[in-house]
Order: structure tokens, then sequence, then C-alpha cells
């Protein structure tokens, strides 16, 4: 009984961080919807940041309150940092190839590239460079690695199959059910591999806020 309570307990946080991780983009379309088109960004820029980082001071305490980050302190010693941007810079490369090999061989799933990459754009067009930045390289690492790493082995356990679970999933809500997953494929395989190194939420939450910062950049 306690065991399912426990886990049961797990799944109701990793669902309402979900759902917690959904609203500023809700309230952003929200505001698209209702605003000018002229100045918008100016407009939807600030109430979004404040929004934002609410959302991602709520997930810090409840992954805080769940013991996710208790060794935060290992992340940040030369020696992970320098393993960090290694691995950021390979993960880059490989899967810049992997792209290139479904976009080039036709195996992407244009109707849904075009939908995902249309709410993308609509998203980060809306909002001023802050906004952007906030939304691309805090609020998405921060959230997603809490509920698709965190979460995950909190709830399967430090096991192979909870490796590939979370890997299947990180790229399955990036792409649905189609060959677009391969492409978030090498992504999702190194931030699940940082986390399952040693289980240090602050790893894998650096490395996807880099790779999402090096994407937005170029």
């Amino acid at each position: 009984m306690k065991f399912i309570l426990s886990k049961s307990i797990i799944i109701a946080a990793a669902f309402f961080l979900f759902i917690l991780s959904q609203l500023p983009v809700v309230f952003l379309n929200f505001l698209n919807s209702n605003g000018d088109t002229y100045g918008i960004a100016y407009k939807n820029t600030p109430p979004f940041i404040i929004l934002a980082l609410a959302v991602v001071t709520i997930s810090i305490f409840i992954g805080i309150k769940c013991g996710f980050y208790n060794n935060y302190r290992k992340s940040f010693s030369w020696k992970n940092i320098l393993f960090i941007f290694s691995l950021l810079i390979v993960t880059f490369f490989i899967q810049k190839f992997v792209v290139q090999f479904i976009t080039s061989h036709n195996l992407y799933n244009v109707s849904h590239q075009i939908t995902n990459q249309m709410k993308v754009e609509n998203i980060l067009s809306s909002l001023l460079f802050p906004g952007q930045f906030v939304a691309v390289s805090i609020l998405a690492p921060i959230l997603e690695e809490s509920i698709y790493r965190a979460f995950f082995y909190k709830l399967f356990g430090y096991k192979w199959w909870t490796f590939a679970l979370s890997c299947f999933f990180f790229s399955y809500v990036h792409s649905g059910f189609s060959l677009d997953i391969l492409g978030y494929l090498p992504l999702s395989v190194a931030l699940t591999y940082v986390y399952h190194r040693r289980q240090v939420l602050t790893d894998s939450i650096l490395l996807h806020s880099l790779y999402n910062t090096l994407l937005f950049v170029f």
C-alpha cells in the first residue's frame, strides 16, 4: 500500500509539472490572439518572462522536495563541465548528420514537421530576445529534464529500460508517431545518458540548456 501511494504521488507530481509547463505557451497564445500585430513582442515579453520564471521556480521547488537537486554542486566541477561541453559538441554534429540524412532521404513527415516548426516559430517570433532566451534556455531544459529524466527514474528505478523509456518519450513528445523521432534521438540519448550515469539532474539541465542555446544562436 505504501509503495502504491508513493508511486501515485510521483505520477501526480509529474503530471502537475507537465500541466504547469504548458501554461506559458497557453498564456502566450492567448496574448497573441487578443493583441495587435504591431508591437506585440513588446507587450508579450514582460508577462511571459514573469510567468515562465514563476513556473521554473515552482518546478525547482518541487524538484528540491523530491531530492532532484541534492547533488547539484557536482555539476560545476571543471572536469564535469569539460565533459558536458565535449558531449555537447559531439551530440550537435551527430544530430546535424542524422537530420541531414533523413531530410535527404525524404523520411520526414513533412506535414508534421511544418506544423511543429510553425508552432515553435510562432512562440519565438512573438517574443523579444530576452523572452526567447528564457523560453529556450531556461524554461524548456528545467521542465523537460525534471519530467522526462528525474521523474522517470524516480518512478521506474535505475534500470536499462528506464533509460530506453526516457529516450523514447522525450523524442515522442517532440515528434509524435513518425520517423521525425529519429531527428530527436541523438539529443535524447545524450541527455538521458548524462542523467543515467550518476542521476544528477543539473547535469542534464546544463547540457540541455547549452544545446538549446547553441541551436538558438545558430
